[in-house]
């Protein structure tokens, strides 16, 4: 399975228009409303161009560290002007807007918070590395699937495939190592690489399930024979609703039955993900 993300360049003019008060006296008549391009903004005034550009690189802050900066009585305007800078490590949700009110922040610091908090996590980025060791070759390489679910709402969040037997056989992405100990069998061991972009827009416990099958045509986990149950492997994670990162890696090593030339199992596997 391989994905490709789409890059898009988006251009925008964008104009402020300052209005002025209408008067029944055409003398005393508003001036014409003053078009200015920011994306060609000029002033004089350094400080204002300086505090317009500044952003720190400090780490963003959290809702708790929020808390405490407005509990020690910080001035409004200096809490906002950390906010803008530092961005915040939180969802700007209601729920979140509203507990703030009620700690004693203002209105243009509750703003403040909506306009500068970090996006919400919609996807996570995951990457697979598939050791596939087998003395034979890989025209019956099996399929394998991954399920993202809910655990909460129990819905399926993502459904990934990959035909194990048609990756396997580009050799532009897969290494391969001779493994000679035993010369009169030796073994190929190939190391496939994947990485996918999942949907995940929902925070919350998600639990991810990998199966290899030679049954083709799955579109979800449940349903599955007594056999297939057995080599099901499960995780779960707590999926944030707003991080740095939202990288996770899974390692799979598949073996290949020496008999049944088309069984194959995961002999080892490892999961973890990354989201500071």
């Amino acid at each position: 399975m391989s994905s490709s993300r789409a890059r898009r360049s988006l251009a925008f003019a964008a104009g402020l228009a300052v209005c002025g008060v209408l008067s029944a006296d055409p003398a005393t008549a508003a001036p014409a409303a003053e078009i200015i391009d920011l994306l060609h903004f000029q002033t004089n005034d350094a400080d204002a161009w300086e505090s317009l550009h500044r952003r720190s690189d400090g780490l963003p802050f959290t809702l708790e560290e929020l808390e405490k900066l407005t509990a020690a009585g910080i001035a409004e305007k200096t809490l906002i002007e950390i906010i803008r800078t530092r961005r915040l490590l939180v969802v700007a949700d209601a729920e979140t807007l509203i507990r703030l009110k009620k700690k004693g922040a203002s209105d243009a610091v509750v703003a403040a918070v909506s306009a500068y908090a970090l996006p919400p996590n919609r996807s996570i980025d995951l990457a697979f590395q598939v050791q596939v060791a087998t003395p034979y070759q890989v025209t019956q390489a099996p399929y394998l699937y991954v399920e993202v679910v809910h655990v909460d709402t129990k819905s399926q969040e993502a459904f990934l495939f990959a035909d194990m037997r048609r990756l396997l056989a580009n050799k532009w992405r897969v290494d391969v190592i001779e493994d000679r100990s035993d010369p009169l069998l030796p073994t190929r061991v190939r190391t496939l690489r994947l990485w996918g972009h999942v949907p995940a827009r929902r925070a919350g416990r998600l639990e991810l399930r990998t199966l290899v099958t030679q049954r083709a045509g799955l579109t979800s986990l449940d349903g599955l024979t007594e056999a297939e149950r057995k080599g099901l492997r499960t995780w779960q994670i707590d999926y944030p609703g707003v991080s740095l990162l939202q990288a996770c890696e899974m390692q799979l090593q598949l073996n290949r039955d020496p008999v049944l030339k088309d069984l194959f199992a995961i002999e080892r596997a490892d999961f973890r993900c990354r989201w500071d």
